[in-house]
């Protein structure tokens, strides 16, 4: 989920998101201003599964399984008394694993891998280990991602988000390496700080 009011020109109305609709129904929201411009910050969440946990009780096992996301490995024993797992490995993975579909390898013909998103693959790699011991925490995943992210050049960070085998027209292309130019004469970075 993301907080992108601050890129509309008005409120967007809760009930009619498919068509933009504004709050005030006098017509329909338009996108405004960029992300780099105006930063906008992404909420993953998870309505119904989430539950609180004491840091004193650790370690915290659930009874598998939960939640719609059968791919997860501790929930290939289906039966009734399969044992109990963590749930911070099981979200490490699954973080991963929609990362590894989004981004890396798509899921099917409607959603495709990206280009240039190679960089994060041994950390998805190791974000979607069968054996729950083997993942990094989630702060652990933090911290390889913004090691990643350090080491990656302008060029990289300021290119654009194309499906594999997608190409930008001529035009569209141009656009973007002047926009870019100029967010960098301004001074914008090219990951924005919310």
């Amino acid at each position: 989920m993301a907080d992108t009011v601050p890129l509309l020109n008005a409120a967007p109305h809760p009930a009619y998101s498919l068509m933009s609709m504004r709050r005030d129904f006098r017509g329909l929201v338009s996108v405004v201003i960029s992300r780099t411009k105006r930063p906008v910050k992404y909420y993953l969440i998870d309505f119904d599964l989430s539950e609180v946990y004491d840091p004193a009780k650790a370690p915290h096992l659930r009874q598998p399984p939960w939640g719609g996301y059968m791919a997860v490995p501790e929930f290939y024993n289906e039966s009734p008394d399969a044992p109990p797992c963590d749930p911070f490995p099981v979200d490490v993975f699954c973080l991963g694993h929609f990362i590894r579909l989004e981004y890396l390898d798509g899921w099917d013909d409607n959603v495709k891998a990206k280009q240039g998103f190679e960089f994060i693959r041994q950390l998805v790699d190791d974000m979607t280990q069968t054996d729950p011991k083997k993942r990094p925490s989630m702060a652990d995943v933090v911290r390889r991602f913004d090691e990643i992210v350090k080491g990656l050049d302008e060029k990289k960070l300021r290119s654009p988000v194309l499906e594999v085998d997608n190409h930008m027209n001529l035009l569209k292309a141009s656009y973007h390496k002047v926009t870019q130019w100029i967010y960098k004469l301004k001074g914008i970075p090219a990951i924005p700080l919310v």
